[in-house]
């Protein structure tokens, strides 16, 4: 008699490069000994931070009105998933001379130390990462986030920059280092960086990078076909188990029989799947939809050459918004499909070049870029308090507003298809995933106090929502949100000491209160 495991191991063995049944196999027996859906892990990145008194809420706590910046989340029905914070700072993360979006960007993922600025043939400010990024500081702690393979994705929507900065375009570091030259603190010195790990622009090829291997050679009508005889020719596999399994019941303890019953139960749902497939034609679970590949076309632009002119003659928002979708589009694919369970979305540099046309006030077909426009604001002063009394400088300052507004919207409408979306175990992703949203700088003037960020999602896994902390009056570090996040990986309320030996600074520290209460 052969045992379950030694058929099981025949059946893996059949359906060779499968990936999509061998995820459908492990998730339905999991499912069967009583787990439930894994922890994922998304960092979303907005550019050039935002307008203060645009941005606030009115109240705190639980009780808040929206503001008009984030007035899409409230119209979205996230609500309850999201909390809402203000006041995070950069304060004692050195930036190694890093300007204001090079070094803001890897001190808000790493919240380490910068050791210095790249010599990159462009300006001096291109600052080096002193530590891993927290998308990475989690994938190596958390054993639940790992799978095997790639196990993570990366991307960005538009490249551009203004001068060959590679910090400004990039979220995600990892524990290997690198000896590059400096431009500070000496020029054509030696300096020790993290080295990056940098995002994938193309949607195509995001696609080709998670889903290349799912089936084997690819999903085309022949290799479909291939898999269907597989299927047909495995099946027996299964139907063979279970009449063992009902033989071993017989002769094994009582005490046993539950677990061999959960066994069976597990094999029957992948027999039924599989005689349902074969039928159809349709392959692999049916919560895992692999999406249609994109258009190798369509994606986003990079180079750099300098600031130059905010206004231009060919607006990129629809096509940034398809782009933005479209890798959001296939992340949760392979959340769906538990290839993945931590991911970054960069959606531009602080640095940018994007162009919007319509969201400025005074002319609604003018087409500004998004980064050079923001540089006509001189003065902390006119994106805090209150609309600059000067005329011109308003409609700047209403334009930053409604950007940011567009780039909620779109987060929003993501984050809502998560929330809609369920995965094998039939539980929503948003509620499994907790999805912090951050900026690299706090305004226009490239400060980096006070500074905006959100967290959504992770309902299931402890987060509360429906919060509006304001620490204006008592700066909180960016590290503060970071360990706050980490707590539902870790299981933990005392995340720094768990990551003792993690490069982030550490003085001052802790979880924000309230944010985390660990599930019943």
């Amino acid at each position: 008699m052969r045992s379950y495991r030694f058929a099981r191991r025949s059946f893996l063995a059949g359906i060779g490069g499968a990936v999509g049944l061998k995820i459908l196999l492990r998730n339905l027996e999991v499912s069967a000994q009583g787990a439930t859906s894994p922890p994922r892990f998304m960092i979303i990145h907005w550019p050039v931070g935002t307008v203060r008194y645009r941005y606030l809420p009115v109240g705190s706590g639980t009780n808040f009105t929206f503001s008009p910046i984030l007035k899409p989340f409230e119209t979205a029905g996230l609500k309850d998933d999201l909390s809402i914070l203000f006041g995070l700072s950069f304060n004692g993360i050195d930036n190694g001379g890093g300007g204001g979006h090079e070094a803001g960007t890897p001190m808000s993922t790493t919240g380490a130390n910068c050791p210095g600025t790249r010599r990159n043939g462009g300006e001096a400010d291109d600052a080096a990462a002193g530590g891993p990024s927290w998308d990475q500081i989690l994938l190596k702690n958390v054993v639940d986030l790992q799978r095997p393979g790639l196990g993570y994705a990366n991307a960005i929507c538009d490249a551009r920059v203004d001068s060959l900065e590679t910090s400004a375009q990039c979220l995600s570091y990892g524990y290997d280092k690198n000896d590059i030259t400096s431009e500070r603190p000496v020029a054509g010195g030696t300096i020790t960086e993290n080295v990056p790990l940098l995002p994938t622009l193309s949607p195509v090829q995001l696609y080709m990078n998670l889903f290349s291997g799912f089936m084997p050679g690819g999903d085309t009508p022949a290799n479909q076909e291939a898999l269907l005889r597989a299927l047909r020719a495995r099946k027996s596999v299964l139907d063979y188990s279970l009449r063992e399994l009902d033989e071993i019941k017989l002769l094994a303890p009582g005490s046993e029989a539950d677990k061999i019953d959960a066994h069976a139960a597990a094999i029957r749902a992948i027999e039924q799947q599989i005689s349902g497939q074969i039928e159809s034609g349709m392959i692999g679970d049916p919560s895992c939809v692999v999406p249609p590949a994109p258009d190798p076309n369509l994606e986003g632009d990079t180079g750099s050459g300098g600031p130059g002119d905010p206004m231009v003659s060919n607006a990129d928002d629809e096509e940034h918004e398809a782009i933005g979708k479209l890798h959001a589009s296939i992340i949760k694919a392979a959340f769906q499909c538990d290839l993945i369970r931590v991911a970054t979305l960069q959606w531009s540099p602080g640095t940018n070049h994007v162009s919007f046309k319509g969201l400025h006030p005074d002319d609604p077909n003018a087409i500004y870029m998004h980064h050079p426009l923001s540089h006509r604001i001189g003065s902390k002063a006119d994106v805090f308090d209150s609309l600059p009394a000067d005329q011109e400088l308003a409609g700047v300052v209403e334009f930053l507003c409604n950007v940011h507004t567009w780039y909620n919207q779109k987060i929003a409408d993501i984050l809502l298809d998560f929330k809609n979306t369920t995965d094998a175990f039939g539980n929503s992703l948003l509620d499994h995933t907790v999805v912090p949203c951050i900026t690299e700088v706090a305004e226009t003037t490239h400060s980096w106090s006070p500074m905006p960020a959100l967290i959504l999602g992770g309902k299931a896994l402890g987060m509360q929502g429906g919060q509006f902390l304001n620490f204006e009056n008592s700066v909180r570090s960016q590290n503060d949100l970071w360990v706050t996040v980490a707590q539902p990986f870790l299981k933990t309320n005392d995340p720094v000491s768990a990551l003792s030996a993690e490069a982030f600074v550490k003085d001052g520290v802790s979880p924000i209160e309230g944010l985390w209460l660990p599930p019943a």
